[in-house]
């Protein structure tokens, strides 16, 4: 867990404002079930797998898996500099990605990215999150992986969220 309390006051501000903004609809479903910042926090530590949403040149929606990760309070992802997805966000920023682990947790986020070069030093906690992922399962090796993505000009994504929704339903509440 990277968040400061600061972090996490500053998360739940987004999950209120955005839970006001919402439509009749989705608050029904939040209702009794809305996750606070510290939960989401304390559930969404190390990699988690997002369905991340881009927009195409003609305006088609792109949906894919990436490697998530939740630092101090926003969500980050990286991808090689020339993939489909990178120049989707180059062109355009806007962005919504999902982490959905069950049918009872979720997190929501909609908004924009940031994009920041891999091995800048605003991606230093990144690296070391996904080294702290897959180094136990791939092996020692793989450090050489994420070396390579620095040299290869690998980007990282920050999603600035505009809006952003969390959601935990404990098993027999209605």
């Amino acid at each position: 867990m990277f968040e400061t309390e600061a972090e996490i006051a500053a998360l739940q501000a987004l999950l209120d404002r955005s839970m006001a903004r919402a439509g009749p609809h989705l608050r029904s479903i939040f209702e009794g079930a809305r996750m606070p910042a510290h939960d989401l926090v304390a559930k969404m530590t190390g990699m988690r797998l997002l369905t991340v949403a881009t927009v195409s040149r003609d305006g088609r929606p792109f949906a894919g898996a990436v490697d998530g990760y939740l630092l101090h309070g926003e969500l980050w992802f990286s991808s090689g500099p020339d993939a489909v997805r990178t120049r989707q966000l180059r062109r355009n920023p806007a962005v919504s990605a999902t982490w959905l682990p069950d049918e009872s947790t979720q997190l929501t986020v909609h908004g924009e990215v940031e994009i920041v070069p891999f091995g800048d030093a605003r991606t230093a906690e990144l690296r070391q999150a996904m080294l702290d992922h897959y180094v136990p399962i791939a092996g020692p090796e793989w450090a050489g992986f994420v070396d390579e993505l620095e040299r290869d000009g690998a980007v990282a994504f920050r999603i600035v969220a505009s809006r952003a929704f969390g959601y935990h339903r404990v098993a027999g509440s209605p």
